[in-house]
């Protein structure tokens, strides 16, 4: 194929415009599932507490009746337990030049670095939670303070692989001795499941794991006979009472 002479071709011109879109394509992965499921509160001191209770293990409980010699059972307290609130920061500064020149994808820069910063603080909170091993501090003139990490918190319910330890207080203090690695299989999942059952009276309603565990967790084959609710897309692998 030729190209007649004196052709004007665009390599030659001058004053092209650019082609360039008015949105800006945020590319890096966004997801806070343990923040965006946790509850929220105030809290108005630098230490924030919090109580917990038991109830008794149920045994044989037969009277006679008619006695009225009553023996009296212990009060058991309850457990107060508190965690350091923790400052994170992320610092901006435009020129005010910046923000009023004519710019693609937003009217100003302050706005866009602004939202921008706000969602890359949202994920270094959620890394805190439940990204790191961390136990509390209380901080002093020249550190700051710590919050325990979610796994500081956790001494039941678990199961790890050798040389795993949990935290001996589970209050925030003591950090978690990691397992030698080794395969996420259904059967570790459901003793974990069990216990929390178990221990708690409560089921399990969320589970987070890495994209690979993910991946494996997608394997896990459940009962033998399965149903799928086509509606929202669940895969349910237990029967109701």
């Amino acid at each position: 194929m030729a190209v007649l002479g004196g052709t004007a071709q665009t390599y030659q011109l001058r004053g092209l415009r650019e082609d360039l879109t008015g949105m800006i394509w945020r590319i890096s992965p966004f997801e806070t599932p343990f923040v965006t499921a946790v509850g929220r509160t105030s809290a108005k001191a630098v230490y924030h507490e919090w109580q917990t209770d038991v109830l008794a293990a149920p045994g044989s409980n037969a009277q006679v009746e008619g006695d009225d010699i009553a023996t009296f059972d212990s009060v058991t307290p309850t457990v107060r337990l508190g965690n350091y609130t923790q400052i994170l920061r992320k610092t901006l500064i435009v020129s005010g030049t910046a923000d009023v020149v004519d710019k693609a994808g937003r009217t100003t820069e302050t706005s866009m670095q602004l939202v921008k910063l706000g969602k890359q603080l949202r994920l270094d909170i959620e890394h805190m939670c439940v990204g790191l091993n961390l136990g509390k501090s209380a901080g002093t003139t020249s550190t700051a303070r710590v919050s325990a990490s979610v796994l500081s918190w956790l001494k039941t319910n678990t199961d790890e692989g050798a040389t795993g330890v949990d935290p001996a207080a589970a209050d925030g203090t003591g950090t978690r001795t990691p397992g030698t690695p080794r395969a996420f299989t259904e059967g570790s999942l459901k003793t974990v499941l069990q216990g929390i059952f178990t221990n708690s009276n409560e089921e399990a309603r969320l589970c987070l794991v890495g994209p690979k565990q993910k991946q494996v967790m997608s394997t896990f084959t459940g009962n033998a006979t399965r149903y799928v609710d086509a509606a929202p897309e669940k895969l349910y692998a237990a029967v109701d009472r």
